[in-house]
């Protein structure tokens, strides 16, 4: 998910004023009820994340733009499917929209895994451990090309502040609107191919509320957040 998800939006361990830090070195958490709204999903609900992104070349902004991820139950037991629509979706249109697109990822949610498929190419199928403690390593993929993308569960937090964390990666450079949520995992990734970092935060029952990254690009500084605006439970 987490790779191909940071390319689509272009989705270490940080200490926050306001946001209560838990000490989670012996707690375990189910990756799948941060990752997923999985009750609302197990109740044959469509769940509709509205996301917001800006992106940032040298402080100068580049783009801004708004892109939806729909996520439904499949017919086949524990399956998942997501959808990604770069307009407008709403209550009244989103089955016409679904019966006209094809899923982009499935996730089959095992007791132990999560396993995920690029359904653009069946050979893409990557496993995530479900149950992690702190310092887990939850990611590490590969490309043909020997590039490493490595993801830790660097942080839990029992409250967080949306506009905190993105002030304190940018140094208070962009503003934002405050949105605040229980219950997050952070996961913080390096990817061997360029000089940066990247960070993901995932709200229990929700999914990812926020994802932020920073490169280094020949000499250029490129940023960029991602805010979960929006989540909508449709029948």
């Amino acid at each position: 998910m987490f790779k191909k998800n940071i390319c689509a939006v272009a989705v270490l361990a940080l200490f926050t004023t306001g946001c209560v830090q838990k000490d989670s070195s012996i707690n375990g958490y189910d990756l799948a009820n941060h990752w997923f709204s999985v009750k609302n999903l197990d109740d044959n609900k469509i769940v509709l994340n509205k996301n917001f992104t800006e992106q940032y070349n040298d402080g100068s902004k580049t783009s801004a733009y708004t892109d939806f991820n729909l996520y439904k139950k499949n017919n086949i037991d524990n399956q998942l499917e997501q959808y990604t629509f770069f307009e407008d979706i709403n209550k009244q249109n989103y089955k016409t929209m679904i019966s006209n697109k094809s899923v982009d990822l499935k996730y089959n949610i095992l007791p132990n895994e999560i396993k995920e498929s690029f359904v653009m190419d069946e050979k893409q199928i990557s496993s995530y451990k479900r149950n992690i403690k702190i310092k887990d390593k939850i990611i590490e993929e590969s490309d043909i090309d020997g590039n490493v993308l490595t993801c830790i569960f660097s942080n839990y937090y029992e409250n967080m502040s949306i506009k905190d964390k993105v002030n304190e990666f940018f140094k208070s450079k962009y503003s934002t609107k405050d949105k605040n949520y229980n219950n997050v995992l952070e996961l913080s990734c390096k990817d061997s191919y360029v000089d940066g970092e990247y960070h993901i935060y995932l709200a229990k029952d929700i999914g990812t509320v926020l994802f932020m990254r920073k490169d280094m690009d020949d000499g250029s500084l490129e940023e960029s957040f991602s805010i979960l605006d929006t989540q909508t439970i449709l029948d």
